[in-house]
């Protein structure tokens, strides 16, 4: 990374900014009342990164017993390629800590920059949802990181 970024659980004046990320780049976005659930909810998480106080990404996760899904991981055009989706990613693993043992997300089959980035990660790609995406239609490409039990 070129910049410090700091990666920290989201507070509710970051969701004006998220809202906004999330027109920016997503054909879908969640509203600040979804972004604001993932708050409220004991079974979700938000993380922001900022630079400079800046939000420069985000990831949104749901769990259940020892599973959890990727819903949402972004960052912001100015701030690629700085591996902060990366850092987005374990961080939240080092919250969940050892009581996450599966990790699952869905990303566009065409974007393989994401998936290269996954797969540097420890993501290994397990099938695919036919036209799981919108706007415009797509498969999405599943992808699973396991943790290794020892």
């Amino acid at each position: 990374m070129t910049q410090k970024v700091d990666i920290l659980v989201a507070e509710y004046d970051d969701i004006a900014d998220v809202a906004l990320a999330e027109k920016m780049i997503f054909s879908d976005p969640w509203n600040e009342r979804s972004l604001s659930e993932c708050i409220d909810s004991d079974k979700e998480m938000l993380l922001v990164a900022k630079c400079n106080g800046k939000i420069a990404g985000y990831i949104t996760v749901s769990y259940i017993f020892d599973e959890a899904n990727i819903n949402r991981i972004a960052v912001l055009p100015e701030y690629r390629g700085q591996k902060i989706g990366s850092a987005l990613i374990c961080k939240m693993e080092e919250i969940f800590g050892e009581t996450i043992n599966i990790y699952n997300l869905e990303v566009r089959e065409s974007n393989i920059y994401a998936q290269n980035m996954y797969t540097q990660n420890g993501y290994e790609t397990v099938g695919k949802r036919k036209r799981f995406y919108r706007d415009p239609d797509e498969d999405a490409i599943l992808m699973t990181k396991r943790k290794v039990m020892i």
